[in-house]
This record gives C-alpha cells, structure tokens and sequence, in this order.
C-alpha cells in the first residue's frame, strides 16, 4: 500500500498500545536503539519515526515541571496498561 506525499507529511498519530510497547522496547534497548525498537517492539513504525517519537517524549519529559500542558499520549510513562500516567498524578 502506498502512501499520497499528504499522508506522509501529516503522519499518523501513535496509539496507546504502540508507545506503552515503544516503553517497553526502551526499557530493553535504551535510548538510542531506534532500529531494535522498531524491529522488535513496535514493528508497525520505522525506526526514523521512532526515533522521532523519542525526540518528542524526552522533550516532553523533561519540560513536565516547567510547564502545564494538555494530556498527551506521550505522558504514559509505565508500558502497563493499568500503571498511572503523569496526566492522572
């Protein structure tokens, strides 16, 4: 299946389920392992995107404290479904 260039360039946002595994490939692999990640955690991203999710989490990891935002997928923290997430402390 091929993508339009629109469909590339917009992105697909990432569920739930693929960054609790994204957490869970992080946890194994370590930041920095974006092509063990993908291959092995969240087959259904490229390890460029991956990488970029990355980007975005640390980023938002790290300015939590400094600023109030609206929930994001990005706040789960814990790859457990039932784990509480920073938007819910």
């Amino acid at each position: 299946m091929e993508c339009t260039k629109q469909e590339r360039r917009k992105g697909i946002p990432w569920t739930e389920e693929e960054h609790r595994l994204f957490l869970m490939g992080l946890a194994k692999h370590g930041k920095g392992d974006w092509r063990g990640i993908s291959k092995n955690f969240v087959v259904s991203r490229t390890p460029t995107q991956v990488a970029s999710h990355a980007q975005k989490y640390f980023i938002r990891l790290s300015s939590w404290n400094k600023e109030k935002k609206r929930p994001n997928i990005r706040d789960i923290i814990s790859p457990n479904p039932g784990a509480v997430s920073r938007s819910r402390l």
